[in-house]
């Protein structure tokens, strides 16, 4: 199920959408973008540059469309692309610091 517009998703969605998208470990993926968005697919970070749930670095990975990347499907398949399909996680600093992992002990 979706979340209402302008809603936060809860981890429950975001994994469900990391599943969908054929990330191989959805909870893995999901408490990071909860590390990194707190749920919210419309949020942009780092002063305008970082986008949507998996907060994707539009400096870094201009082949993704910023607007785009607001929209949560697409912004789940830049992060497959980015992860190398979900085997490395070392691009998200939330992963680096273990911040994620806080995520996935209430999950």
């Amino acid at each position: 199920m979706t979340p209402a517009r302008g809603a936060l998703w809860t981890f429950d969605q975001v994994r469900d959408l990391a599943e969908l998208a054929g990330l191989p470990d959805p909870s893995l993926a999901a408490a990071i973008a909860m590390a990194e968005s707190g749920g919210d697919p419309k949020i942009i970070g780092d002063s305008g540059t970082s986008y949507g749930l998996w907060q994707i670095h539009a400096p870094d990975h201009p082949e993704f469309d910023p607007v785009r990347l607001l929209d949560p499907q697409y912004n789940a398949a830049a992060a497959r692309f980015i992860s190398k399909n979900g085997t490395d996680w070392s691009p998200w600093t939330t992963y680096r610091t273990g911040a994620y992992r806080k995520f996935l002990e209430t999950a």
